[in-house]
């Protein structure tokens, strides 16, 4: 690994930022969770659900497809410019789009009305992602510049949580705290590009080149849009079927859980995936992808141990609303283990070192997902509500792994 010393140490680095990244976090969530309770937390549950569909949309599979084209024409100005214009553009039409969308599901369908506050503030979540960036500071090998605006974000804002939210009634000051944090990031990330004149030169809007980003981007979004439906789906569909009680207790676990597995998967595929990219052209880089399996894969056998049988005692801590969520915390400690494997394989193995058909194999494993979650969900909810969501998301997310062992499968054993 000695010849990947940068992403080594892009990878220690991240670490350590998502670390304080996530501290915040780590530290808010589980005061709302136990200062607003489970039906409060419900509320901002279901409508941050709502907010992730919006900024996937909003997203459209640009962090993977622009990121990758950036990082294999970051020495050529003239066409660097021409992809960040292009994305930026496509990015603030689907901005536009999934404005209207919200106003739908605020106001247009009635047994969701009661969440259309909290949706509405929690919108400035979706505008604040939309100049985050993300897709050109990584194609550039400035990953790192992300980690620390979003640690400064962080540290900035989310400490007034403690300051402004006291009882159950301020879930809505909640949740505008929470948005805060993305638009001060945006912010951020503007100055920065325009203090270090990374793109100068503003590019008119050209339809046909806006189009072509789309259109690149067109499998990844469709992979990530069908796979959102057992990620932000299942609160929807749990907050349909029962009410914000339940809602809260598989959110709040569900965040726990998804926070450990990104702590260590995101720094990887955010330090490999440049790197894989460029090298796919003329290198074989599977010697890579296997040994970064290993390493996150062993790290996330320690998350399942904690998760799986000190479940009781974090239950404990997060008051007696949230009794009976043991059994959510048993089902979803297996989630870090699969997750980050089928990460790895299908963000290193398929999009960063594959080829267009390996794009469409990727899209397929999450098609097949979506079936499966959305029949699970469906017959396992009504019955056993959280429980039921939980389960449902295991499966999925079990299938996605499979789905990425077998694609894999020819690199994995073959290739070094």
């Amino acid at each position: 690994m000695g010849e990947h010393k940068r992403e080594l140490q892009d990878v220690l680095f991240l670490t350590a930022l998502q670390g304080l990244n996530y501290l915040a976090p780590l530290i808010v969530f589980p005061y709302l969770m136990v200062v607003l309770g489970a039906e409060m937390f419900g509320y901002i549950g279901f409508s941050l659900s709502i907010i992730q569909y919006l900024m996937l949309f909003v997203d459209f599979g640009f962090n993977f497809s622009a990121t990758k084209r950036i990082a294999q024409s970051k020495h050529n100005y003239d066409e660097l410019n021409e992809i960040f214009w292009s994305t930026l553009y496509a990015k603030l039409i689907f901005l536009l789009l999934s404005f209207f969308v919200l106003l739908i599901f605020a106001f247009g369908i009635s047994r969701f009305q009661m969440y259309s506050q909290t949706m509405m503030i929690m919108f400035v979540m979706v505008v604040g992602n939309a100049f985050s960036f993300v897709w050109f500071f990584q194609g550039i090998g400035k990953i790192r510049v992300v980690s620390i605006i979003n640690i400064i974000s962080k540290l900035a804002i989310l400490p007034l949580t403690f300051i402004f939210v006291k009882v159950p009634s301020d879930y809505t000051k909640a949740s505008l705290i929470l948005s805060l944090v993305y638009l001060l990031g945006g912010l951020i990330a503007c100055f920065y590009l325009v203090k270090k004149k990374y793109i100068v030169s503003r590019v008119k809007p050209v339809k046909n080149k806006i189009f072509s980003e789309i259109k690149l981007s067109y499998p990844i979004f469709i992979s990530t849009a069908v796979a959102s439906i057992y990620t932000a789906l299942f609160v929807v569909i749990l907050g349909y079927f029962s009410n914000p009680i339940e809602v809260g207790k598989y959110t709040a676990v569900e965040k726990i859980v998804r926070g450990i597995c990104f702590l260590i998967l995101l720094p990887v595929t955010q330090a490999f995936y440049p790197k894989i990219s460029s090298m796919s052209i003329s290198g074989n880089v599977f010697g890579l992808i296997k040994k970064s399996l290993f390493a996150v894969s062993s790290i996330m056998m320690g998350a399942f141990i904690i998760l799986y049988f000190f479940s009781d005692l974090i239950v404990s801590l997060l008051g007696d609303d949230y009794a009976g969520a043991e059994v959510l915390f048993k089902i979803m400690a297996f989630l870090p283990l699969i997750i980050s494997a089928g990460g790895i394989l299908g963000q290193l193995g398929l999009l960063a070192a594959g080829d267009e058909r390996d794009k469409r194999n990727y899209q397929l494993v999450y098609v097949v997902a979506a079936v499966v979650s959305l029949i699970s969900v469906l017959i396992l909810v009504p019955g056993l509500f959280a429980n039921g969501a939980a389960i449902a998301l295991l499966v999925t997310e079990s299938m996605v792994l499979l789905g990425m062992l077998w694609f894999n499968k020819k690199n994995l054993l073959y290739r070094k």
